[in-house]
């Protein structure tokens, strides 16, 4: 059932505060950590002083970044288990 449903068959003010309150709960949105946020700021920096701001797709940049980097590797998926 839908929060707009659920909010909808409620009609007491106690009752909606409950219910959007377990549905933020069940349902969190996601949010950036630390390492994401300093990856990106250091990729901003990156892509400024090489020249590629503004001038390629963001997920281009991505890419480089990370090829800049030495984080890809050939071959390599991601989706590999490793022992």
């Amino acid at each position: 059932m839908t929060l707009d449903k659920l909010l909808e068959l409620s009609k007491r003010e106690g009752d909606n505060r409950f219910i959007e309150a377990e549905q933020r709960r069940i349902e969190p949105y996601v949010c950036e950590g630390d390492m994401q946020a300093e990856v990106k700021s250091d990729m901003g920096r990156w892509a400024k002083a090489t020249g590629v701001w503004g001038s390629m797709h963001y997920s281009h940049i991505v890419e480089a970044f990370a090829e800049a980097r030495g984080w890809t590797q050939q071959g390599f998926t991601g989706m590999e288990i490793i022992e």
